[in-house]
């Protein structure tokens, strides 16, 4: 049709965001916004509307407020950041940068959707490494060096924490996995979405100290509570940096977007909700210990986790959304069935722990 690339006419996106139901739902766990909000001290600032009539400019600020953000791991200029429109806006430059049909991508299954979507639509070959049920999920680093080690000058995805499961993969796995692919002319993108939730020294930031053929991939709409600017930044080495700025979209950041970043990068409010967060999950655990429902395995500190059962005819999403609760299918995720959900933290948890075990309920019917 009029030249439009015959692979995106045919392609059916997977993304679960394509694929959130609307009803009369009690409680909404689906997206993973942080569940406590926006940081309140963004009351205390009046933000200035009167240079919106201009095109962006001024970085440098908030370079530097990302800077002393990772300053207790390592030392970064401004020019080894660049910013973008979410996280996701930055994943699309990268793929941009590097794909086209038949280029060989690694990476774990399963892990965010949208990304995935975009590799497919280049017409690469996307090759993930599973992560067991019989291991409940966990990330083995032996697994995916196997595979590492068949194939060359690949483009290797993986997203720490892990979307849909919420774990934090050891930054000593990555490197393991850096190092590999650096003899094999490979690069790797740590893709950090959920990455304010974790202790600054788990981010894998610091191992640019010793690898160049590596990027990390940051957003400010988790842990940070905006979502709405959509903010991310990426990592990496100078000289990456000046690559990536070509093939970004120019001006990707607003002046506001900025302004708000400013503010809040060094809040310190992803910490501060991290004590709930890590409450909330260990009651849902306890709750959950006699039912029909499974955790895959995940971090106390990040609010995400995918729920299971064992019965692959079961419908999770439907089932949560009898109880009331509106969740994401993960159907879309490779290796996934209709009997898994992926669920937000919430701030109501007993709402929510009574949803989840109406849920089993409702399955043993």
């Amino acid at each position: 049709m009029y030249g439009i690339n015959d692979v995106l006419l045919k392609y059916e996106r997977n993304d679960y965001a394509e694929h959130l139901s609307e009803f009369d739902f009690k409680i909404d766990v689906s997206l993973g916004t942080n569940p406590y909000g926006p940081w309140p001290g963004l009351n205390d600032y009046i933000i200035d509307l009167n240079h919106i009539d201009a095109y962006p400019h001024g970085d440098e600020e908030l370079l530097e407020e990302i800077c002393k953000h990772f300053a207790p791991i390592t030392k970064l200029g401004s020019d080894m950041i660049a910013l973008a429109c979410g996280s996701i806006g930055a994943m699309l430059t990268l793929n941009r940068m590097f794909l086209k049909p038949g280029k060989t991508i690694l990476g774990v299954a399963p892990q965010f959707t949208a990304v995935i979507d975009d590799f497919n639509m280049y017409g690469a070959n996307y090759q993930p490494v599973y992560l067991r049920k019989e291991e409940n999920f966990i990330f083995s680093v032996e697994d995916f060096l196997a595979d590492l080690k068949n194939v060359n000058e690949a483009y290797i995805y993986i997203d720490n924490p892990n979307n849909p499961t919420g774990q934090v993969i050891p930054k000593t796995d990555l490197e393991q996995i850096v190092a590999e692919a650096e003899k094999r002319n490979s690069f790797v993108i740590i893709d950090e979405a959920y990455g304010d939730y974790m202790d600054i020294e788990e981010s894998s930031v610091d191992l640019l100290e010793r690898y160049d053929n590596l990027i990390v991939v940051r957003t400010f709409s988790k842990g940070l509570g905006a979502a709405g600017i959509r903010l991310g930044y990426v990592v990496g080495k100078k000289d990456f940096i000046s690559v990536f700025n070509k093939a970004n979209v120019p001006f990707s950041k607003s002046s506001i977007a900025g302004e708000i970043g400013n503010k809040i990068i060094n809040s310190g409010w992803a910490e501060e909700c991290r004590s709930n967060i890590n409450s909330g999950k260990k009651r849902i655990f306890k709750a959950l210990e006699d039912t029909e429902l499974r955790i895959g395995y995940t971090s106390v500190n990040v609010p995400i986790s995918m729920i299971y059962c064992d019965d692959e005819s079961v419908d999770l999403t439907k089932a949560m959304e009898r109880a009331g609760l509106k969740s994401v299918p993960c159907e879309g995720y490779d290796g996934l069935g209709k009997n898994y959900v992926r669920i937000n933290l919430h701030k109501d948890m007993d709402l929510l722990i009574d949803c989840l075990l109406k849920t089993s309920e409702l399955i043993i019917k």
